[in-house]
């Protein structure tokens, strides 16, 4: 989505067809690296891999980071962390697409907690919805300047590096590789104190939804929270989005749900949620839609999904 050395580009945008692409995510003090290649059909994982470095160290740190990963010559994207955006579901502005982001920057003023004029934009389609009397729908990303230029000044020595993009847009490339995908899917990805619903139908990304996981999960007598989330809150929000998908798309219903990432939390959510709603609920595997060298373990799960969301990328244009 956005660009390097501080030079906006789309944040869809991405240069000529590559077999093989790098993914980055941040994280407090380490750097997930993963590197994705195509032949032939297949979709190969040849790394995953995380990297440590000093959050006290400033830029210098991030530099220093992506240069000790020694990424392969391939086209590179880095993931945005959730406190470095916000994205907004919004009716388009009726202007010319070259006008599109600037009339949108307007638009979002009151919809994000932070000033606008600090905010980079860019903007991505949903399909034609059904209601009459309704303009068209996009969602818009307000990105904040100082994460979009932390981000492509510690890769500005890389050449290849070419898209800054979203985590919806990354755990859609991951939901789109599952057999479900195919008849659409939800796959509801739980970060340590938020979650994130995505609906798909084959690679088309339909809807997404945030929702705060501290008042889901559940209390213990020491007032400690506790791992196991409470599934009822989790349903209720899950089943708005569906709710929202089926009045607005010209698609059959969502009747299967993936959780990620993988472990033990994910596959006891997984059992809560195929109890309360009746739909086919299971964990999102790594290992079973990508072909890997080695079996993941839980923890790479957790640290890699998104860089690996990230460099299954494959749009080839801008909107």
């Amino acid at each position: 989505m956005f660009g390097m050395e501080c030079r906006v580009r789309s944040l869809l945008k991405i240069a000529a067809a590559s077999k093989g692409r790098v993914g980055l995510a941040f994280g407090r003090d380490r750097l997930a690296v993963a590197v994705v290649r195509r032949e032939s059909g297949v979709v190969a994982l040849d790394r995953c891999e995380v990297l440590p470095f000093d959050p006290q160290g400033g830029a210098d740190s991030f530099v220093a980071v992506v240069r000790a990963a020694n990424l392969p010559r391939l086209p590179v994207s880095v993931v945005l962390r959730p406190e470095d955006y916000q994205l907004a579901l919004v009716e388009a502005p009726d202007v010319p697409p070259a006008e599109l982001r600037a009339a949108m920057r307007w638009r979002l003023k009151e919809a994000i907690d932070f000033r606008v004029e600090d905010a980079i934009i860019d903007v991505f389609d949903v399909p034609t919805q059904n209601r009459g009397g309704q303009g068209r729908m996009m969602y818009a990303v307000a990105a904040r300047r100082a994460s979009v230029e932390r981000y492509s000044a510690a890769l500005a020595g890389t050449p290849s590096f070419d898209v800054i993009d979203v985590p919806e847009l990354c755990l859609r490339n991951l939901a789109a590789l599952l057999p479900a995908a195919a008849n659409g899917v939800a796959l509801l990805h739980l970060g340590e104190l938020a979650a994130t619903i995505v609906l798909l139908r084959g690679k088309t990304f339909y809807f997404a939804r945030q929702m705060d996981l501290q008042a889901t999960l559940r209390i213990s007598a020491g007032m400690a929270l506790d791992a196991r989330l409470d599934a009822g809150s989790v349903v209720l929000e899950l089943q708005r989005s569906l709710d929202y998908y089926e009045r607005h798309f010209d698609q059959p219903p969502i009747t299967r749900i993936a959780v990620s990432p993988a472990g033990p939390r994910a596959a006891q959510l997984a059992a809560d949620l195929a109890r309360e709603t009746g739909l086919e609920a299971s964990t999102l595997e790594l290992g079973s839609i990508l072909s890997c060298a080695a079996p993941f373990e839980a923890e790479a799960q957790v640290t890699c999904l998104l860089a690996v969301g990230a460099a299954l990328r494959e749009e080839h244009r801008s909107l």
